[in-house]
Order: structure tokens, then C-alpha cells, then sequence
């Protein structure tokens, strides 16, 4: 373990003294300090918080990754190149040692420059929100609904299965089916026409979400409700609707009356006495327009109710730690690359697999998507031709690949105060770490016992 540590600081001094690095960290600390004097908010607190937390942050992990995938792809590649590495293969140091000092000299670097922006973004945020410089409404607001951490309760989906199945058998039996389109493709168009109209308030119509609440969540003094809203044709720059919250059964109902823009995510604070009774909790959107307006809530992420059950400054910590872990991974992964090929091409490779990487969220969504949708076909319109196997096999491979990055944005979330639970920290740790780590250095160990260190030059 001594050869570990030893490669560790000779890996960290040499990425200290790297050009290149050292120009990314002053870029760095220039954006730190000037990010939350140029970039301007919505003019609300929690606009601020978001802005300040998430954009600076969010600056100081992307210079991080640029600097991580340079040091990482040099730390090895460079080294053979130079015939620097004939010094510690001679010693004897085993590949999975120089792999592990390489990598530990990364991640301690990462790491220490990380709490550095963490610590700065979070006395910047104490400093501008202290005694004296908000209003007493704002110093509550901020305190109850701003730097509190709220669970995601999603309400059950609405049920159109069986209005869809109807609709199809109905369309077969007249023998109005088109001819031009497989059965799959007619059983989506239909799913989606049935879910939009589910979602869609006619005006003076209403709509209606049910929520299954957890029993920590049932005693919260507030809670918010985030709607978004997809369309709204011809809609003015405001409308106005009415939300009545209730228990299924006893309690009090809450009425609130809300101007709000047509587009666009917004959010509602609901005082916590509309959670008193029992059973499921009911939200209902009234449309009160008056100019014959039609609304469309988006029908992935229509309405969620968020429910605070933690402080902010334990959930920022979480989410700097899911940060770090992601820069890791990163490290290990450039310094496998440079153990593979040289520096110019183990770069181009690490950030084309970071450009992929960086569609995970888009691609997980339409694997779940996809295999969540053929799972509930009725069998009448199933098909199993190679074509459609084929489409699921490429996107269950690709979740496979990008497995290890399939993690919601911490930043954004600890910024909109969303709550990030140990055991999704613990979960990246390992999915990040130990197994996606731990194989690149196997990789990187069978790659150094057959790569030539000492070329014959003239």
C-alpha cells in the first residue's frame, strides 16, 4: 500500500505542475467568483439559490471533468511515451498498484478542489442571505420553503388501458384500421392520443391526480406542488386557475385561486392542514379562464407533490458526493484509456464516450419507455418480428453501456431543493466505484502485461 500512495503523490504533483491543468483550475476559480456576479436571476430567492448553486457548481464540475480526462489519459500514456514508466515497472510496481496511485492522486485532487467551489458557493449563498439583507417574509420563505430538501411523490398514473383496448377492438371490428401501419405502431398513436386527452382541461373543465402518501410525509407544515405545462395554443401571457387539495375521506379542503404563465414548469405552496384525514390525497385543477381556453398538462411530468422531510445543507453534502463519484469514475476511466492507447487518442476516445454518456437520462427513458409500452400490448397486437426484436435489443445493450451514468442531475436537484435519499448515494457509489472502477482497472492491469513499455527508438 506504501507504492500506492507513493505513485498517488507523484500522480498529484505531476497534475499539479501540468499546464494544462493549472490553466482549466484558473478558468476555474475565475468562474466561481464571477458566475454569481454576472449571471442574473428571475428576480425571486429561490431563483437565486438555483442560479448560484447550480451554475456555479455545475461550471466547476465541467472544468473538473476536462481537467480529469487530460491528467487521466496523460498520467500513464504520457509516462510511456517519455520512458518515465521503465522507473516504477523496474521497482517491481504491479499494474494494479500504478493503476490505483494513478487514480487516488486524481481523486484526492478532485475531491479537495470540489470542497474549495462547495465551500465558496455556500458561503457566497449564506453571505447574501443573511441577517439584514431579506425582508421577514423572505428570511421565512427561505428558511420553510427554499433551504429545506422535499421527497418526489409522483400520483398514480391514469388509468386509459382499457379505453385504448376498446378503442382499437372498436376500430377492427369496422375494419377502419390503416393498412400502412403495423398493429404496434396504430395501439401507440392511440395510447398517446388517449393520455394528452386525459391530460388536457377544457375550459371550465377539471382535471384530477390522486396521491398515495407516505406516512412520514402526512404530519410536513407545507408542501409544493410542481405542474408543468406542456402546451397552451393561443394563450395569453397569464391564466388563472383554481387548485382545491382534499383527503379522500375527513379533513378540511384547500382552496387556492393562482395566476400563472400558459408554458412553462411552476410550482404552488400548499399549507400542510389540506393533508388532515385519511386515505389518498386528492388535487384537482379547475380551468377558470374566461377566453374559452383549452390547457395541456405534460403527460410525463404533468404534477408532482414535494414534501420536505430534511435539511438542505445534509442534502447538498449527498449531492457533492455524487459529484465526486462521478469524477472518479471519469478518472478511472481516462486512466484506463491511457493505458490502452496513446494520449491524443485516449482523449478522443474519453470524450466520445462522455458525449454518449451524456445522453443517458434521454436513453434510459426510452428503454424503460419502450419496454414498460410492449409489455402492456394486449397479445391481439403483439408482434415479434426481427425488426422490433432487434429495436429492443439495441436499446436494452445501450442501457447496459451507460448503466454507470444513469444518475438524476444532483446539482439540479439539491438546487430546486429536491431530496437526495443515503441509499442513492450509496447505490452510485457502488454502481460507480467499486463495479464500473474496479473493471476498468482489470482492463487496464491485462492491458500493461501486454503492451510494449520499451520500444526500440533510434
Amino acid at each position: 500500500m506504501r507504492s500506492v500512495w507513493a505513485i498517488a503523490l507523484l500522480s498529484l504533483r505531476t497534475a499539479v505542475r501540468s499546464r494544462v491543468v493549472i490553466g482549466l483550475l484558473s478558468i476555474l476559480v475565475l468562474g466561481v467568483i464571477g458566475i454569481p456576479l454576472t449571471v442574473k436571476s428571475d428576480g425571486t430567492l429561490a431563483g437565486y439559490v438555483q442560479i448560484l448553486v447550480r451554475y456555479t457548481l455545475g461550471f466547476a464540475m465541467g472544468v473538473l471533468l476536462l481537467a480529469t480526462v487530460w491528467a487521466g489519459c496523460a498520467a500513464v500514456a504520457s509516462e510511456i511515451q517519455r520512458k518515465q514508466i521503465h522507473l516504477l515497472v523496474t521497482k517491481p510496481v504491479s499494474g494494479a498498484q500504478l493503476w490505483l496511485g494513478k487514480w487516488l492522486g486524481l481523486v484526492i485532487l478532485n475531491t479537495l478542489v470540489l470542497a474549495v467551489c462547495a465551500l465558496v458557493t455556500y458561503g457566497l449563498l449564506r453571505w447574501n442571505t443573511r441577517a439584514g439583507q431579506l425582508n421577514a417574509a423572505d428570511a421565512q420563505k427561505l428558511a420553510g420553503e427554499i433551504m429545506v430538501a422535499r421527497a418526489r411523490v409522483p400520483p398514480a398514473p391514469f388509468a386509459v388501458e382499457q379505453r385504448v383496448k376498446e378503442r382499437f377492438a372498436e376500430l377492427q371490428q369496422r375494419g377502419e384500421l390503416p393498412t400502412n401501419m403495423p398493429p404496434t405502431a396504430i395501439y401507440q398513436a392511440l395510447f398517446t392520443a388517449a393520455q394528452v386527452e386525459t391530460h388536457t382541461v377544457a375550459p371550465g373543465g377539471k382535471i384530477t391526480w390522486r396521491f398515495a402518501l407516505p406516512a412520514a410525509c402526512e404530519r410536513a407544515p407545507a408542501f409544493q406542488l410542481r405542474y408543468n405545462l406542456a402546451a397552451a395554443l393561443q394563450a395569453p401571457l397569464n391564466i388563472r386557475g383554481r387548485w382545491v387539495v382534499r383527503r379522500e375521506r375527513g379533513g378540511e379542503a384547500c382552496e387556492i385561486a393562482a395566476d400563472h404563465p400558459a408554458q412553462g414548469q411552476h410550482s404552488l405552496t400548499v399549507p400542510g392542514t389540506a393533508l388532515a384525514g385519511e386515505g389518498a390525497l386528492l388535487v384537482e385543477y379547475a380551468n377558470v379562464n374566461q377566453e374559452g381556453l383549452s390547457l395541456l398538462f405534460d403527460t410525463q411530468t404533468g404534477l408532482t407533490m414535494l414534501v420536505p422531510v430534511g435539511g438542505w445543507l445534509s442534502n447538498y453534502l449527498r449531492a457533492l458526493l455524487i459529484s465526486d463519484c462521478l469524477l472518479a469514475l471519469v478518472a478511472a476511466l481516462s486512466i484506463t484509456a491511457g493505458s490502452l492507447f496513446s494520449l491524443p487518442v485516449a482523449a478522443f476516445v474519453v470524450f466520445q464516450l462522455l458525449i454518449m454518456f451524456s445522453t443517458a437520462g434521454m436513453i434510459h427513458s426510452l428503454a424503460t419507455r419502450e419496454a414498460g409500452f410492449v409489455a402492456a400490448l394486449p397479445d391481439m397486437v403483439r408482434t415479434t418480428g426481427w425488426l422490433s426484436e432487434a429495436v429492443s435489443g439495441f436499446y436494452r445493450g445501450l442501457e447496459v453501456l451507460i448503466m454507470p451514468m444513469q444518475n438524476d442531475d444532483p446539482l439540479a436537484m439539491v438546487a430546486t431543493g429536491e431530496w437526495i435519499a443515503w441509499p442513492v448515494v450509496a447505490w452510485t457509489f457502488a454502481k460507480q466505484i467499486v463495479v464500473t472502477s474496479g473493471l476498468l482497472l482489470l482492463v487496464a492491469v491485462a492491458a500493461l502485461r501486454r503492451r510494449e513499455l520499451a520500444l526500440p527508438t533510434e
